[in-house]
């Protein structure tokens, strides 16, 4: 997704420079009602294609993320007391500020009607989330249940971009109506568990040298998002704000978690016993997104023009998802077909959850007039 933003941002660079306008044989000072802030530089221009104005445009900016993602695990079995407890899931996004930039493209096909395209995203960076508890560590084989202890994690290469088209029509002066379509993405991978008191949840256990388990946890989080929204605009000569909503996003979510314990050494050198326990839930529902935009001009001088911009917005999802869990417990005795030890079991159940989010972001733009 970042080359084809880095792409895009490469054309719109070259095709407004004055050397491409040239080039073209496209250059034309004539402008447009309402045309660039960039129209009074030197070499810049319009350009009409048949009655459209084009008018590329690069943001960038600082963008803080939130996020919360409850889900009260149900517990659909309980072999060799390895349910995971019925323990809430309570996930955090912490410390989720991202440079971000996007491009975009309006065409202007009349002083009423335009369209726009805009591709952005984020840079990777590490993160960091909480959870309430995680629940495979309840009522473990051989291991006492452990308390509902909250959980910090790294959000590991945190991922956010999206994609969108829509158009604007004016129905007055200067008030417009919006709708688009956008296709949205976030992940992360939940790495390196650590106790409330800094403590790591994944650990060796040896006695003289000799390694009696480990234990691992590792997670990862996907939401792909389709939001079809309409909105009003409101501009002026140094402004454009703007409001969409939409009452029926498409929201879909997957947690895929794995737990496993390797005890080496348990009863004596001749018996080891491998533990994997893992589950996932999996969601595609419906929900109500708000969200707002804010442009406003920097006029330095005559020859240096750009623009300061802010944005907000707030979604909830909230029904029901699929729960599947997997208990692998092998007996690996001297002389005994694994297959005799080998144990499984498995299950799957309905469970609701709610997620809710949360993005602002400020920053600069420009646009490259042609």
């Amino acid at each position: 997704m970042r080359r084809i933003v880095c792409l895009l941002a490469g054309l719109f660079l070259v095709a407004g420079s004055p050397l491409g306008l040239a080039a073209q044989g496209l250059v034309d000072g004539a402008g447009f009602p309402g045309g660039s802030l960039l129209a009074s530089i030197p070499g810049f221009g319009s350009l009409d294609v048949g009655r459209m104005q084009l008018i590329p445009s690069i943001r960038v900016g600082y963008q803080r993320i939130g996020l919360n993602f409850n889900l009260p695990v149900p517990a659909p079995f309980n072999y060799a007391n390895a349910g995971d407890g019925s323990a809430p899931i309570d996930l955090q996004l912490t410390d989720a500020n991202v440079w971000v930039g996007a491009v975009s493209l309006e065409g202007r096909v009349s002083p009423n009607l335009s369209f726009f395209l805009k591709a952005e995203a984020n840079a990777k960076r590490n993160a960091g989330t909480v959870t309430s508890d995680e629940p495979s560590h309840h009522n473990v084989v051989g291991f006492a249940p452990r308390s509902a202890t909250p959980y910090q994690w790294t959000a590991s290469q945190l991922e956010w971009w999206a994609v969108e088209a829509g158009a604007t029509y004016a129905i007055a002066n200067n008030i417009a109506i919006v709708g688009g379509l956008r296709r949205e993405h976030l992940s992360f991978g939940l790495r390196d568990p650590r106790t409330a008191a800094g403590a790591p949840a994944n650990y060796q256990e040896t006695i003289n040298g000799i390694q009696l388990f480990t234990i691992e946890s590792l997670a990862d989080f996907r939401l792909k998002l389709w939001v079809p929204y309409i909105g009003v605009q409101l501009s002026g000569q140094s402004y454009r704000a703007r409001l969409n909503w939409s009452p029926f996003l498409g929201a879909a979510v997957k947690l895929p978690d794995q737990f496993i314990i390797n005890n080496f050494v348990v009863v004596s050198p001749t018996i080891t016993v491998l533990y994997d326990f893992q589950w996932k839930y999996s969601m595609s529902r419906i929900g109500t997104l708000l969200e707002g935009d804010f442009e406003y001009d920097l006029k330095f001088s005559p020859d240096v023009a750009v623009k300061v911009w802010a944005k907000g917005s707030w979604l909830k999802v909230q029904g029901s998802g699929n729960m599947d869990e997997l208990v692998d417990y092998i007996d690996v005795v001297a002389n005994v077909p694994p297959s005799v030890a080998r144990l499984r079991a498995s299950g799957s159940s309905s469970a609701t959850a709610t997620l809710t989010q949360y993005v602002t972001a400020v920053g600069l733009s420009a646009e490259l007039a042609f």
